[in-house]
């Protein structure tokens, strides 16, 4: 058997596990049909005209099995404007949603329904002509689904389901804050412009640092694009030429897709696909491997606060690098941070940092000596202050000092300046409450009160992508 048979034979088990059956399909159109009946029902008893569709994989046919996500959209008149939106619109999902929902916000609010094991987002969106003329983002969705369609046959959402379960297996799949990879509506898109699986893995292997798609040739001008975009994807939507759908692709998952791509083009395997779970190690592993790589972990815990998902990574993002820049700022060096929560119980913002401790002293560069003014300045604040070590002195062209610091340990540098750091508000608000920070052993305290908190940190600790393993 040739490598290309062996190849298509895999593709084809790949495709055999991910692609829905007859009972699957069945469930989804009943809970479909009975959410848009419920949906128009209460359209008719608002006396508003309503149009109510599936969105989204379900309606263009490329979900995976397993997939627990449905999106139906309530097209309301243009004319009931934002403002209908928020009252009429979310009345209609919420009646739509039965018992069980959330109320969720993006740009205004939707609701999230639990309807028979399945997550059921019912989103009101206006019912534009154009997509160019959307007042929301969600109000061009029913237009992205109307091209896909006209573009896809059977054998290219096979195709679609085929790089989904790809960029799943290599965690890059998913446009949402928490991963910044590929949304579902990128990957169709690069099927359309590539054909199949093997062309889009084929031509990614070749991606520079920054790529420009252009379906629909809206540009004449490959440097036009990089000029208005500046993300290293840049796919220009077919239904809106001012849009970038690759725009919430991090650089970090867009190389990441590249390598591996590359990676399975050298040596198929299924564990692209399909990768082995990892072992979340015992707390004293995590001890024995911060001693033997001589790092040690930070950890800033605290309940989740009750926020949309989307909010919450926008926080927790935010936060993160804000304390990662007041941790260097101070003097550490922060090998690597990460963002955890499971979304409901808890957060935790985690660090590797190379020390906990800093050195007594640390060196601060004063004024260049041909600023007269700032010397004095300099030299006045200085010359005598109960902060000094040594100096002042001049080094090459400019004055330094050395100076005690007020604090070493980097729990009491948190404690005491932690709130000056730029923080998401509500994160803040949080951490005020029920926050805590703990260093190296004392992590033990809630490493064991969160089976995904225990997986996260293995993996932020093991740091090389499954698929390498």
């Amino acid at each position: 058997m040739d490598e290309n048979e062996t190849l298509n034979q895999m593709l084809s088990e790949v495709l055999r596990r991910v692609k829905h059956n007859e009972d699957e399909r069945r469930k989804v159109s009943e809970i479909v049909r009975k959410v848009i009946n419920k949906a128009l029902e209460k359209s008719k008893e608002l006396h508003v005209e309503a149009e109510v569709e599936v969105e989204g994989s379900i309606a263009k046919d490329t979900w995976l099995s397993g997939d627990r996500d449905i999106d139906i959209f309530i097209k309301l008149p243009i004319k009931l404007g934002i403002e209908g939106l928020r009252t009429i619109g979310l009345e209609i999902a919420k009646a739509a949603a039965g018992e069980n929902w959330v109320e969720s916000y993006a740009e205004h609010p939707y609701v999230e329904a639990k309807i028979d094991g399945y997550r059921v987002d019912i989103v009101p969106c206006l019912k534009v002509d154009r997509p160019d003329v959307r007042l929301t983002a969600v109000d061009r969705t029913p237009f992205h689904t109307k091209y896909v369609l006209g573009k896809l046959d059977e054998r290219a959402k096979d195709e679609v389901r085929l790089l989904k379960r790809f960029m799943k297996g290599i965690d890059v799949y998913g446009a949402e804050l928490k991963v910044g990879g590929f949304s579902g509506y990128l990957v169709e898109l690069l099927i359309i412009r590539y054909g199949s699986f093997l062309n889009v893995v084929k031509e990614a292997s070749s991606w520079r640092e920054r790529h420009v798609i252009d379906i629909e040739g809206y540009y004449s001008d490959p440097n036009q694009v990089l000029t208005l975009f500046k993300e290293p994807l840049v796919v220009i939507d077919p239904v809106d030429r001012r849009r970038n759908v690759a725009a919430a692709l991090t650089a970090e998952k867009y190389c990441e897709f590249i390598s591996a791509c590359r990676a399975f083009l050298r040596k198929p395997s299924m564990k692209f696909f399909f990768p082995d779970g990892i072992r979340p190690l015992a707390f004293n592993e995590v001890i024995s491997d911060l001693k033997r790589r001589e790092a040690s972990l930070l950890v800033l815990y605290s309940r989740c606060p009750k926020l949309p998902i989307e909010v919450l990574w926008g926080q927790l993002n935010r936060s993160l690098l804000g304390i990662r820049k007041l941790l260097e700022n101070e003097g550490f060096n922060v090998l690597s941070c990460k963002a955890m929560s499971d979304e409901s119980s808890y957060v935790a913002l985690v660090y590797e940092l190379d020390k906990m401790e800093l050195n007594r002293t640390f060196i601060h560069k004063g004024p260049p000596v041909h600023m007269p003014e700032d010397e004095e300045r300099f030299l006045l604040k200085y010359r005598d202050g109960k902060d000094v070590a040594a100096g002042p002195w001049i080094e090459g062209r400019r004055w330094v000092i050395m100076l005690f610091r007020k604090q070493t340990n980097v729990k009491q540098i948190l404690l005491e300046k932690l709130f000056k750091a730029s923080l998401g508000k509500y994160f803040a608000d949080e951490f005020k409450r029920s926050g805590r920070i703990y260093v190296n052993e004392e992590v033990r305290e809630v490493y064991d009160k969160h089976e995904d908190f225990k997986m996260s940190l293995t993996r932020f600790l093991r740091k090389k992508p499954l698929w390498m393993s």
